[in-house]
């Protein structure tokens, strides 16, 4: 009897050892491929569109807007893996703690992302007031200071910004403002509930919004309740897997992963849900919302699992580092148009008279800027953000990724 009493014992204490570890690098790669969808969908400017549907027909103006619009996406795949990862964690915590220290959830939720977002604020609102290229009015600035830039943006004209990209930070902001009270509350059992509750909200806004036709690709888009349902999803996810990694053979994957970038091409080209100047009904807006929740999701189940081997280390690295990618990836456009603007004479090869070289000089000018957005993300990880999560690791009850 005490024999079965000591080898139960030694089985929970051999689990809760174990969940206290978690990572899963081939999420890094992951996230690293959700930046680079949205660093290609803003690569692509409105007027090269244009330009090439005024001279090379429909069909190619056609591809390459519906490339575009396909990269938007990348923000949802973000929003999912950023809700399984912490939703894992807190049902972690749970299993080994028996409970969830709230306060210290949103000190690490602080620490991470609070450095950089309002860093590079404050950084915008002194330094517009000498550069006009990093000039915003009050409300914006405003509104990103109180984590609301989505809901600022939705009801004013889109301003081409290096800020523009930070709504997003409000709405995981705002969404883990109440993740955690309701996993204190009511426990695990909770969030499963109000994952499932999330949907048909979701779905019911995208359904409300979506009848202002003119403007709606942004307004539907920009609105908190839209985009929870990827944070939903991804907290499903981790509780249907429960802390284990599903089998499936590279092929399988193979196809789910095409299967799953299918869903977005369809998603952005007959859903046409973030297309400028077109007009989608509320059924189509809903079903092609569903098509990027079901693309990221095969997305996720892709990469789950795959062998490290697989994996480089740079593309893992690259990973670690794609909020500051994300954050600074504008700044770099800025960056490289401003030289490009300054640059007093060109090689011939370069010079923008006619719309094939104004597409070399876009892919030469795009590629010096990822350079820089990656330097920038390199040096603000190492110098700046590191001494903030070393600092979160004091308030990290489940050990996960390393600085």
């Amino acid at each position: 009897m005490a024999t079965a009493e000591f080898v139960a014992s030694s089985c929970i204490l051999q689990t809760k050892n174990e969940a206290r570890r978690f990572y899963h690098p081939e999420l890094d790669a992951l996230r690293f491929f959700a930046f680079l969808a949205v660093y290609i969908c803003h690569s692509i400017p409105n007027v090269l569109v244009d330009g090439v549907s005024r001279t090379n027909g429909a069909l190619e103006a056609r591809m390459l807007t519906t490339i575009k619009d396909t990269g938007n996406f990348g923000v949802c795949l973000f929003f999912l893996l950023s809700a399984f990862l912490i939703t894992e964690l807190l049902r972690r915590e749970v299993q080994v703690f028996d409970g969830i220290h709230v306060g210290a959830f949103y000190l690490r939720r602080i620490l991470r992302i609070w450095p950089l977002y309002f860093g590079i604020t404050i950084v915008f609102a002194l330094g517009g007031r000498f550069f006009p290229a990093l000039r915003m009015e009050p409300g914006r600035m405003f509104a990103y200071f109180c984590l609301a830039g989505n809901w600022y943006i939705a009801t004013h004209p889109w301003i081409q910004t290096p800020l523009r990209s930070l709504w997003s930070i409000s709405v995981e902001e705002q969404f883990y403002l109440a993740w955690p009270l309701l996993a204190w509350l009511g426990g695990m059992r909770v969030l499963v509930m109000a994952s499932l509750a999330i949907m048909p909200i979701s779905l019911l806004t995208i359904s409300i919004v979506s009848t202002e036709k003119a403007y709606a690709y942004n307004t539907v888009w920009l609105n908190s309740f839209t985009q929870f349902q990827f944070f939903a999803w991804g907290a499903l996810l981790a509780f249907t897997l429960h802390g284990h990694v599903p089998k499936i053979d590279r092929a399988i994957r193979g196809a789910m992963g095409c299967a799953a970038m299918v869903l977005w091409l369809l998603a952005a080209s007959f859903g046409q849900i973030k297309r400028p100047g077109v007009e989608v009904s509320s059924s189509q807006c809903c079903f092609g919302y569903l098509l990027v929740a079901t693309g990221c999701i095969f997305f996720f189940l892709a990469v789950l699992g795959i062998s490290v081997r697989w994996v480089p280390r740079w593309i893992t690295y690259l990973g670690k580092i794609s909020f500051g990618l994300y954050v600074f990836h504008e700044v770099a456009f800025l960056l490289v148009d401003e030289m490009q603007k300054h640059t007093e004479t060109l090689t011939p090869f370069l010079r923008p008279w006619s719309l094939r070289h104004i597409g070399y000089t876009l892919v030469i000018n795009k590629i010096a800027a990822l350079c820089i957005t990656v330097m920038l993300a390199m040096l603000s990880y190492r110098f700046w953000e590191s001494p903030f999560l070393r600092l979160k690791r004091r308030f990290t009850w489940i050990s996960s990724r390393g600085i």
